[in-house]
């Protein structure tokens, strides 16, 4: 799902919590990323999100999420069944769950529970995994779960009236998140709006009535191309609010950056900062983001 897959990482990873307490169903206090630290190479797990939760009341499970959309090469049922098994191994006292949340109309008929028999029909294999199909729930279900972190996603699901529900969807964003993080949120959530009907109108609210300057929304960024002979001030201002919202990501991934990373992040160009954050997710560790940088730093005068 190359259109959704990245904006909806992006969206877990900024409000991780409030992800895990819809999916998990009980509040959760703190949540951490695992998948770096557990499964480097050659043990590699290509798992999309694997999370170390702590609920408050004081459980501490392995949360894993597949985000998954139409198209994939593999069957689901099989790959949340090995990577599942996989974390089991590493983690045989701490409890795994597994949940898949589909886009775009995949996995109508994935009920979450498998299983598998034998030549006599003797049930040898069987596991379960949480299932959420975001494009059959409504926009109205979804603002009812009164999350400002889940009404990101609204642009995936069944807009039952577009007008209200969209603008309801971003006046929840404006009103309860914080400065920095609520422009993410809008970012994101305008990169989920797949429909470009919906699109355009989240795109004339988040202008007109919150009076915000135009805005980066990485992934139409690509599709559509940018004008140019925009004012120079302008687009620096935007790279410098893309490499801040960058070095939070990478620093809840990574954990806190050597000074010389964060230099090197920040110096970025326009479009290397788009292309860092599309391929942030694929990034697992320092030495990882070390050797992309040098893929695309330029080389300074002395050194050429």
């Amino acid at each position: 799902m190359p259109a959704t897959d990245h904006p909806l990482k992006r969206v877990f990873m900024l409000a991780p919590e409030a992800f895990a307490t819809w999916l998990l169903g009980e509040p959760v206090v703190r949540v951490s990323t695992r998948k770096d630290e557990l499964y480097s190479s050659p043990e590699a797990v290509d798992a999309d999100l694997i999370f170390s939760v702590t609920t408050a009341a004081g459980d501490e499970p392995i949360l894993h999420i597949e985000l998954q959309g139409a198209g994939s090469h593999r069957p689901v049922p099989l790959r949340v069944l090995e990577y599942h098994v996989r974390i089991v191994i590493r983690n045989p006292d701490i409890p795994v769950l597994s949940y898949v949340l589909y886009v775009g109309g995949a996995g109508a008929n994935d009920t979450g529970m498998h299983t598998r028999t034998d030549h006599t029909g003797r049930v040898v294999l069987a596991w379960q995994y949480g299932v959420i199909h975001l494009w059959q729930m409504t926009s109205e279900e979804l603002l009812a779960l009164d999350v400002p972190a889940l009404a990101v996603l609204i642009g995936q699901t069944k807009i039952i009236n577009p007008e209200r529900d969209i603008r309801l969807a971003m006046e929840r964003i404006y009103t309860y998140t914080e400065a920095e993080q609520r422009m993410q949120f809008f970012l994101e959530l305008l990169a989920l709006c797949t429909d470009q009907e919906i699109l355009k109108m989240a795109q004339q609210m988040y202008t007109s009535e919150y009076g915000l300057p135009e805005p980066l929304i990485i992934t139409l960024s690509r599709e559509e191309g940018r004008e140019e002979g925009r004012a120079e001030g302008r687009e620096e201002g935007r790279a410098e609010g893309r490499s801040s919202m960058l070095l939070r990501q990478l620093t809840r991934r990574l954990g806190e950056l050597p000074e010389p990373l964060r230099a090197q992040v920040q110096q970025l160009h326009s479009d290397d900062l788009l292309e860092l954050a599309d391929t942030i997710f694929d990034i697992a560790t320092l030495a990882d983001l070390t050797v992309w940088l040098a893929a695309h730093t330029p080389a300074s005068p002395e050194s050429e």
